[in-house]
């Protein structure tokens, strides 16, 4: 079975599965921007959009056109592959960016999976939710909703071509139109639950010294430590949590930067505002920076408290990541994290209140046994719902009928 791949960025949603799929036997080809890609097994072709967006291209139309030259780019790189005598039988394409736009005019006889991740709304959910929380008005224009409606084009193509269409939460599909939503087979990516398993040895791990073998350690990890994901209210929170025990340390994994909402929250450098106003000793509130896997996998495992807060908007891997650990969790009660935690498997906080994110995380620290039981508990979900071992196949298993049914 010869599959393709396309994504703007590697190895983002399909790379691992691809290598999973290589290893099985399949044909894989990963169509990417992304410069530095490589993966055991996987053929790489390499597009990139030949100009900018012209500026004057209608506002609402700009996303349409930045996706379109983007498809071109696509579509010029595969035709070369289609002249060299590549064909494959099924494309798996992210939808939103346009790099998949064109992937049914190059290759007509093959099955298309569109992979959606969101619709976009004015205000969407996530925009509304911060909007209630700090009772700052929903920023935009009178033109707003028709600038959101447009980001939509490039996806609602994707949707009316497409054989099968993934999207990875409830919560997600939810955002869509309901005539829309009857479109799309909800499917986790799927968790490495054997990978992310817990480990004994590294529950009593110094984690290179950096904590001491009794000390109570707080944890929080998320790609960049912005509002989405809670930040500031995490911060907020840590005096309280400190003041308890004089032995706690907080390790703090991800980058120093904003990677969702608009540029007025892009333009904020939440870690420098968060210690300019909250007096936090050095010594034990530590920023790590963003981790290779076997150290953060490390990291989550040396645990007694790991924090995850968002928004209602997309959900992190390292969430379902921290329950496979079986993770003691406290976590944002919010749509999102409600689709996959429950008080049986968490201990659920509200996103904006720091006072009780704090008794959440000193609770889950004094009551161990209930703590653990929850850890326990978050892992049976996800190795029963996300686990790779049950949703790879099933993948795989889908993405042959809808070839063979293209063919």
């Amino acid at each position: 079975m010869r599959i393709l791949f396309i994504h703007d960025n590697f190895p983002a949603q399909f790379g691992v599965l691809g290598v999973w799929l290589a290893r099985q036997g399949w044909d894989v080809t990963f169509a990417t921007s992304a410069e530095k890609a490589a993966a055991p097994g996987i053929r790489v072709l390499r597009y990139a959009p030949h100009r900018a967006p012209s500026p004057e291209t209608h506002p609402y139309a700009q996303p349409m056109d930045k996706a379109a030259i983007n498809g071109q780019g696509f579509a010029r790189a595969a035709l070369r592959a289609r002249e060299a005598g590549y064909a494959p039988d099924i494309i798996v394409a992210h939808s939103g960016w346009g790099g998949g736009m064109f992937a049914r005019d190059v290759f007509p006889k093959a099955a298309y999976v569109a992979y959606c991740e969101w619709w976009y709304r004015h205000p969407g959910a996530d925009v509304a939710f911060l909007s209630r929380l700090t009772g700052e008005p929903v920023a935009g224009s009178v033109e707003s909703p028709m600038l959101e409606s447009a980001r939509n084009a490039p996806i609602a193509m994707d949707l009316a071509r497409a054989d099968a269409v993934i999207c990875p939460t409830r919560f997600q599909a939810e955002q869509f139109p309901d005539r829309l939503r009857a479109l799309l087979t909800v499917q986790h990516d799927g968790i490495d639950t054997a990978y992310h398993a817990p480990d004994p040895a590294d529950r009593r791990s110094t984690l290179d010294g950096l904590v001491a073998p009794d000390a109570p350690v707080v944890t929080y990890a998320t790609r960049g430590m912005e509002p989405h994901r809670g930040f500031p209210q995490f911060m907020a929170s840590l005096p309280a949590i400190l003041a308890r025990d004089p032995r706690l340390q907080v390790v703090i994994a991800g980058e120093n930067r904003v990677a969702y909402g608009n540029q007025a929250k892009r333009a904020v450098d939440w870690k420098a505002k968060a210690l300019a106003d909250h007096d936090l000793d050095p010594a034990r509130v530590r920023f790590v920076g963003r981790l290779d896997r076997p150290l953060y996998r490390r990291l989550l495992r040396r645990s007694d408290a790991h924090v995850y807060l968002t928004v209602p908007f997309v959900l992190s891997w390292s969430m379902l990541e921290a329950m496979s650990l079986a993770c003691p969790l406290v976590l944002s009660d919010t749509a999102p994290v409600r689709e996959f935690a429950d008080a049986s498997s968490a201990r659920l906080v509200p996103f904006g209140d720091p006072a009780a994110i704090a008794e959440g995380v000193l609770e889950t620290l004094a009551e161990r046994p209930p703590a653990e039981a929850r850890g326990a508990r978050a892992r049976e979900i996800i190795t029963s719902t996300c686990s790779i071992a049950t949703l790879w196949p099933e993948k795989a298993r889908l993405f042959t009928e809808l070839a063979r049914a293209g063919g």
